[in-house]
């Protein structure tokens, strides 16, 4: 029997933050996705938000023409008279002391993000081949963000941290998947991503502006390793565009070592819930 894998996208924003797919928008504000019920797993990377690791190509500035010399004609008729020979003027030569003076805040931002984003792309992830169970969960979870982050860096965008907030939500929304038995964005009693990050406090005040996503994911057997879900995600346009969202500063992530009854069949799998979000003064 061939183990399934299910994933799921959501992106919310309130009033004062960029909307930036395209997919509908429900009530609410959150927008929602479904990916195939039994994506495959691969390591397609999509053009159309990727930087190219080798950097963009100059085109070279365009050469000048050639030098052209300009012949005098020698005159029709020779003077008797010497001429004297005129002295040319001497040129003014002003002496330029240049000063380089760094005061680019933008360069330096620049510099220190690259610097960034190499240490992440130096660092190898551990732990991607783990099957979550009860006793390792924090090495899964610890697993799945260095490999977002790594699949951010590899597209230049600078990795995510960890927010006890998002955590907290994230928390809260596997175990009532797995309590109440679903696997959705909203809850059956109509809570959705927006909500259930605000409640934890994440957006401190209705004067602030935000961006917030949610990716699920649920897989049996093989397909609940730490790698397998994300090259699920990474392989869906939706999720992708969580993941690689330029915006996005913080991250929760939540594993359970479960999958909900009516999706499970009886086999051993994990549940997937992270969140993503930044808030915008």
């Amino acid at each position: 029997m061939a183990a399934p894998l299910v994933v799921w996208a959501a992106i919310g924003g309130s009033a004062g933050a960029a909307a930036a797919h395209g997919a509908p928008v429900s009530a609410g504000g959150v927008r929602f996705a479904t990916a195939s019920p039994h994506a495959r797993t691969h390591t397609h990377r999509p053009t159309a938000r990727k930087r190219s690791k080798s950097g963009s190509c100059n085109t070279p500035h365009p050469r000048s023409g050639a030098k052209q010399a300009t012949k005098c004609r020698p005159a029709t008729r020779r003077s008797t008279a010497k001429t004297p020979r005129a002295t040319p003027p001497r040129p003014t030569v002003t002496k330029v002391t240049k000063v380089t003076k760094v005061t680019s805040s933008t360069g330096e931002a620049t510099a220190a993000q690259a610097g960034v984003i190499a240490k992440v792309l130096a660092t190898p992830c551990q732990n991607t081949q783990l099957t979550p169970e009860a006793g390792n969960l924090g090495l899964v979870r610890a697993a799945i963000l260095c490999l977002i982050n790594t699949e951010r860096a590899q597209n230049g965008e600078e990795p995510l941290g960890a927010d006890p907030h998002l955590q907290q939500a994230a928390e809260s929304h596997g175990r009532e998947m797995l309590l109440v038995d679903y696997f959705d964005h909203v809850s059956p009693s109509g809570l959705t991503p927006v909500a259930r990050i605000r409640s934890t406090g994440y957006v401190p005040n209705s004067e602030v502006g935000y961006v917030i996503g949610e990716n699920l994911a649920w897989g049996t057997l093989s397909l609940s390793t730490p790698q397998a879900i994300v090259n699920a995600w990474i392989a869906s346009p939706e999720h992708l565009a969580n993941i690689l969202e330029a915006k996005y500063r913080d991250t929760g992530i939540d594993v359970q070592p479960e999958v909900p009854a009516q999706l499970s069949e009886g086999i051993a799998g994990a549940l997937y819930t992270q969140e993503f979000g930044v808030i915008v003064h």
